[in-house]
């Protein structure tokens, strides 16, 4: 997230740098809480995966991510695709409490459940303004 800011103060520049860091920082802690809240729930893998680094005020850079392998697919959905296994050479799966097996599968695709986005759409259009004039009054 790149923001701009300009405005007048009678701050100096010392204190206004400080400050833009904090309202960074809380910001960035605003977004790790709703990208958490609004990520989508099957067994908790992908919600307890959001990290924020470093997770301390004062710097000028933060990473928001997370570390599993699919969540751009949960963000951004996924169109109609082919599974093919891996390693063996079926698929196996159970439909209807029966065990199944398949050399392919067409899958239909997923919408997309974006949890990241919509954090970062409020962060910049209400939080970042707030804590900016709680901080920089």
């Amino acid at each position: 997230m790149n923001i701009k800011f300009g405005f007048k103060s009678k701050l100096n520049e010392k204190e206004i740098k400080e400050g833009i860091k904090l309202v960074l920082f809380k910001s960035m802690i605003k977004m790790h809480e709703l990208a958490t809240i609004n990520c989508p729930v099957d067994k908790g893998r992908l919600r307890s995966a959001i990290h924020l680094s470093p997770n301390v005020p004062g710097f000028e850079e933060y990473l928001l991510y997370d570390d599993v392998e699919y969540a751009e697919a949960i963000e951004y959905g996924t169109s109609p695709h082919i599974i093919k296994p891996v390693n063996g050479k079926a698929l196996k799966f159970k439909v209807d409490g029966k065990t199944v097996f398949a050399k392919k599968i067409n899958h239909p695709g997923t919408e997309s459940q974006p949890f990241f986005r919509p954090a970062l759409d409020q962060v910049k259009s209400i939080w970042v303004p707030r804590y900016f004039e709680q901080v920089l009054k």
